[in-house]
């Protein structure tokens, strides 16, 4: 798909640089909705580039896993292939969100000369620790991949191409995707250690690869803070970072707000590099952040209160570290605590707590923010500083550092910081967790030592939070996060200790008022649009089991695009159910159906896929299930089953 600009003349008279979006979510159909940006970027002299990956949409060839070394190649060629054409200037950059975040920062390590700069939104460095299958700690996240992104691709990588583009090899494509194509899941399972398939498309640790200037777009609700942060510490090319409160929703529309036109910022940045001209935007200070600030916690709160702030780098100029030392009576100090003659507290494993907790923010989900945490630290243990006298700014990585053991091998630490108000209402502000068994190694795990003391680096997620004066700040360690983490599967009790020689302790980054004037951005713009969407309200739902102690949670989405140009309509639906118990921590489950209907004149093509995961204290049991339905007749089905050992998950 080619956006250009409207109003120019004959374009093959002229030259424009081009910026390319890239990923496997079908430009022409289930992704047309999204063509308003492309629309933006036309209109301001770019011609703005959709890209279907090998094996989706009405690409060629077939799709077995995420971020191929071959996706990477053709993304490589594409761009070179435009900056051939006539039209061009010879100038090309990629931008986008999410997949396409990623592969903007794939195909910049590979330096095709043409490319000049990228814009990556929501995107990672590392496909292993910040990614939405393992998390920073080695934990496996739970309702994630079979509930969306896994589960749906299924479905959508056995939708047909549009015989109106794909002329006369329609069947001969289509059939070969539904043969060929396979489960991103299976392969996901298989490797829960980090290792050499997970260093394919990740770009750390060598950072030296992108050598073009780099605008990266992040949020702190999003699931990817942390690479985005850390990809520009470790950059040494001309480079940008903005950072709003948002969610995995581009930040012209994400809920929650502010809304920004992020657009007219990635135009002035590609103006800038691709077409020579002095948009200024270079010389503005090159770090833009959003301090958020106390709101009653709500999972649809529809803005976040806090203030934007310019930086000329991060960390920010003049950072210093805060440290609270855990104590006994559930205290956070400034003073180190000294011997006791209890030094430690335990508390009992729980696989069902996390439910206030916010959801990994990766797409799929319509409401991701926490809710008040204080039905999760019921359930945890917590330590909580005095009233502060002052504002304290967070800004930045917070450490916490724990002595811990367990009565089990395997056992997941949980650290959650929270804003106290004075009415007690507790605040999520930024949270992290790390399996035990990883506590040395993301390759090489080893179980613990029941009764053994470890010194626990928990990887926290990083935050821009402001802390107001007569607030407290409280810690609590939980043994889970669901439906966020897969539970471990071993009743456990857990310890953490506090004195003497383990001095366990929470390191805040704190920062003064910056002198810099806050950046301005403009309203959102209204996008235009060539489909119409529609649909009833989402739902998700948190069930609890009195009799058999188990808790499941459910989400359900539907709805149904109008396409432009006669061709017809998408409907899509996805919904999962994910659940765990009180009373066996081994037993967990997920099932997650994502269906997808393309309604033509000839009638309807419905395709599903089922995919579910079932543990046991040793295994996970996995079975993918594609079935494709022509006018409510059996067209095509496929499935997979396999089994992987838990890997001290």
């Amino acid at each position: 798909d080619f956006c250009l600009s409207r109003g120019l003349g004959d374009v093959y008279k002229r030259q424009f640089p081009a910026i390319v979006m890239y990923h496997p979510y079908r430009k022409d159909d289930v992704g047309r909705g999204g063509l308003g940006e492309h629309y933006y970027f036309a209109e301001r002299g770019f011609v703005s580039v959709r890209l279907d990956a090998r094996g989706t949409g009405t690409s060629e060839g077939s799709n077995t896993d995420e971020y191929r070394p071959i996706e990477q190649q053709d993304g490589y060629d594409a761009v070179e292939w435009i900056a051939r054409q006539p039209w061009s200037n010879g100038n090309v950059g990629m931008y986008g969100i999410s997949y396409s975040g990623f592969t903007a920062v794939q195909v910049a390590s590979h330096r095709p000369p043409h490319l000049k700069a990228i814009v990556p939104i929501y995107a990672t460095d590392d496909r292993y620790t910040d990614d939405c299958h393992y998390d920073r700690g080695g934990n496996m996240r739970m309702y994630y991949d079979v509930g969306t992104y896994g589960g749906w691709m299924v479905a959508m990588n056995a939708l047909p191409p549009i015989p109106e583009l794909a002329g006369r090899r329609w069947a001969e494509m289509w059939k070969e995707r539904l043969e060929h194509n396979e489960p991103y899941l299976l392969k996901w399972m298989h490797h829960q250690l980090d290792g050499p398939y997970w260093r394919n498309g990740s770009l750390r640790p060598d950072y030296g690869r992108i050598q073009v200037p780099v605008f990266l777009i992040a949020g702190w609700h999003d699931g990817y803070p942390n690479p985005m942060l850390r990809m520009y510490t470790e950059l040494k090319v001309p480079k940008k970072l903005l950072m709003g409160p948002w969610v995995h929703s581009l930040p012209h529309n994400s809920v929650p707000g502010p809304r920004i036109d992020w657009m007219n910022e990635a135009v002035r940045f590609f103006a800038h590099w691709l077409r020579g001209e002095d948009t200024g935007i270079m010389r503005e200070p090159p770090v833009s952040l959003y301090m958020q600030e106390y709101t009653k916690p709500e999972r649809t709160l529809d803005m976040i209160p806090g203030r934007w702030r310019n930086d000329a780098d991060f960390p920010a100029p003049g950072t210093r570290d805060l440290t609270l030392y855990l104590a006994g009576d559930g205290r956070l100090t400034e003073a180190q605590p000294g011997a006791a003659a209890r030094d430690y507290d335990e508390f009992e494993y729980r696989p069902t707590v996390g439910l206030t907790n916010a959801f990994w923010s990766g797409g799929g989900v319509r409401f991701y923010l926490a809710e008040d945490q204080r039905a999760d630290e019921a359930y945890s243990l917590t330590y909580t500083s005095p009233v502060f006298d002052s504002d304290v700014r967070i800004l930045g990585w917070p450490k916490v550092v724990l002595h811990g053991s367990s009565s089990a091998r395997v056992a997941v630490f949980v650290a959650k910081l929270a804003d106290v108000a004075p009415d007690g209402v507790s605040a999520l502000i930024t949270e992290g967790a790390l399996n035990g068994t990883r506590r040395t190694s993301l390759t090489d795990p080893s179980p613990m030592a029941p009764g053994e003391v470890y010194e626990l680096s928990i990887p926290m997620a990083p935050t821009g939070w402001v802390i107001p004066k007569g607030h407290r700040l409280r810690l609590a360690v939980p043994g889970a996060d669901f439906p966020n983490l897969w539970p471990t599967p071993e009743r456990a009790v857990n310890r953490i200790y506090r004195n003497g020689a383990r001095l366990s302790r929470v390191v805040l980054p704190v920062v003064g008022e910056s002198s810099l004037p806050p950046p301005e951005f403009l309203p959102p713009p209204p996008m235009f649009s060539v489909v119409r969407g529609s649909g009833p309200p989402s739902t998700q739902q948190v069930i609890h089991d009195q009799i058999s102690g188990t808790v499941t949670v459910t989400m359900r989405s539907s709805g149904e695009t109008q396409l432009d140009e006669g061709l017809g309509a998408i409907a899509s639906e996805s919904e999962f159910r994910c659940t765990a118990s009180s009373k066996d921590p081994a037993k967990a489950s997920i099932v997650g159906l994502h269906k997808f209907g393309v309604k033509r004149e000839d009638g309807i093509i419905e395709v599903a896929g089922e995919s579910s995961i079932r543990a046991t204290a040793t295994d996970f049991h996995i079975v993918v299930n594609l079935r494709v339905m022509k006018n409510g007749l059996l067209f095509f089905q496929k499935q997979w089953t396999a089994t992987e050992p838990r890997r001290l998950l």
